[in-house]
Order: structure tokens, then sequence, then C-alpha cells
């Protein structure tokens, strides 16, 4: 009995190996265009990790306990600028402001806690002593007397300051409770080396329901904050504050601050 014989397997035609050639590019081109679109993910509510995260950024600064800090507050004709370090345990922070005008420029010491602040203007620090060791010994060898002390007012750069010292608490916020007040995920992003995630933060009380936070966190992967961004009705930039781990053994010093304690300020 003979075997018939097997069929033989013909070659695609070339409009068929075209058709399936474009049909895989199509295929990858989908991918990419996919993997693109989740790297532009517009804002969306947190996850329960993300709120895990952000409920620690508070907590993580007061643990971290002396923060360095540059603050930058653009508007009213001109920039501000405040280089400082800041004691999240004792609420207490020195720094260097430089204010730049149309006129010139402005510098001096300034030092806050979550009352107020004061400053003493003029040439503090010996020219080219930017470093924050300079900032922190010229706040301490001070007169009492070269410090105007007042409250706090609406100024912007006053909102930005009280802003920096609020974010500090001895425990961790509630994730629960944070995330009914509507975070939200913005975006990921670096910063130098370090990968944050950039959050829309917790609504403030009593506002309207689907309403944004001026308040931007970028936070990273152990709940820490690298930035903060703030903003203030009548500036046209956000008020921004960099944060860094501040100089091992450098510490801010007792004076020119009130005796008693002071009390926190909230979120």
């Amino acid at each position: 009995m003979s075997v018939p014989p097997r069929p033989r397997r013909t070659a695609p035609s070339r409009k068929l190996r075209v058709l399936l050639l474009a049909l895989a590019g199509l295929g990858l081109l989908g991918a990419t265009a996919f993997m693109a679109l989740s790297k532009r993910e517009g804002p969306r509510p947190v996850t329960l990790d993300e709120a895990q995260r952000l409920a620690m950024t508070r907590f993580a600064m007061y643990e971290a306990g002396t923060v360095a800090v540059d603050t930058t507050v653009k508007g009213g004709g001109g920039t501000t600028t405040v280089r400082g370090l800041v004691d999240y345990r004792t609420r207490h922070a020195v720094g260097r402001y430089t204010a730049t005008r149309a006129g010139g420029t402005e510098t001096g010491l300034i030092a806050w806690d979550a009352t107020g602040l004061a400053v003493a203007p003029g040439p503090a620090l010996a020219p080219g002593a930017h470093g924050m060791a300079a900032i922190v010994r010229a706040a301490a060898a001070s007169k009492p007397r070269s410090w105007s002390p007042r409250a706090y007012t609406g100024d912007p750069l006053d909102s930005a300051l009280r802003l920096v010292m609020s974010l500090a608490a001895d425990r961790p916020d509630n994730p629960q409770l944070l995330t009914r007040a509507g975070p939200l995920h913005l975006r990921e992003e670096t910063l130098g080396a370090t990968a944050y995630t950039v959050f829309s933060g917790p609504r403030r009380s009593g506002s309207a329901r689907g309403s944004r936070s001026p308040l931007t966190y970028w936070v990273d992967g152990e709940g820490r904050l690298g930035r903060v961004e703030a903003r203030i009705a009548s500036l046209p930039d956000p008020a921004r504050t960099d944060f860094a781990p501040g100089p091992a053994g450098l510490r801010v010093p007792a004076q020119p601050w009130p005796k008693g304690p002071v009390a926190p300020e909230p979120r």
C-alpha cells in the first residue's frame, strides 16, 4: 500500500508577509503607546500604599530632627530665598534670607517657629560665608537687640515659613482619614538621584469635595519629604521648599527664642 505524499508547505506570499509584518509592527507600536500613556498618567486617587507613605511624611520629619531647608518665594516684584536649619523637635529654625528687588538686594539672618519670626537685617555674615555652619554660628553669636520679632502676617514668605514649621508630628497621620480628604497621585519624578512620588495634599477642612489642595508633596519610598510647593493666591508661582538632611552635629541655637513651649501648628 503506497503512502500518499505529504502536501507541500508553500512560503507565504509577498502580500501576506507584508501584512504579517504590518500587524506585528502595530502590536509593538500599541505596546509602546500603552507604556508611554502609563508614564503620562494623570491625577488619580491615591492607593492605600501611597496613602500610608503620605501619612508617614510628618512623622519622618520629626524623626529626622534637624533638617536643612531652602525656601524660594517669587512675587511682589522680586524673589526672596531662605536657606536655613530647622529643628523639628523644638520647632525652632534659623537661616539666612536674601531678598532681591528692583532696587537692590537685602540680606540678613532670620529665625522662625510655629508662632512668628524675627529678622536681623544687615551683613550678618562675612562675604562668601554662606554655609549652614556659618549661618548657625552667626545666629548664635548675634545679640538679642539685633532681632526684630513679630507674629506671622499674610505675607507670602510668612505663609511659606509657617508651612515649613508645620511639617512634623510625633506620630504618623491616619492613612484612612487622610484618604477621605482627597489627596491625589500626580506623577513620579526624580530629584537629584532620588525617586519621588508627587502628591497633591489632602484638602483643607471645609473645602468643597472635588477641590484640589494648594499643597504638593514630593515623597520618597520611605515616606521622607524632598520638596513641598504651596500655591499662594497673591503669587504667580508656587512657593517652594526643598529639604535635605541637616549637617551632622549641627544644631539650631537656643536664641533668640521666647521662653516657654511653642504649640504645634495643624497640617
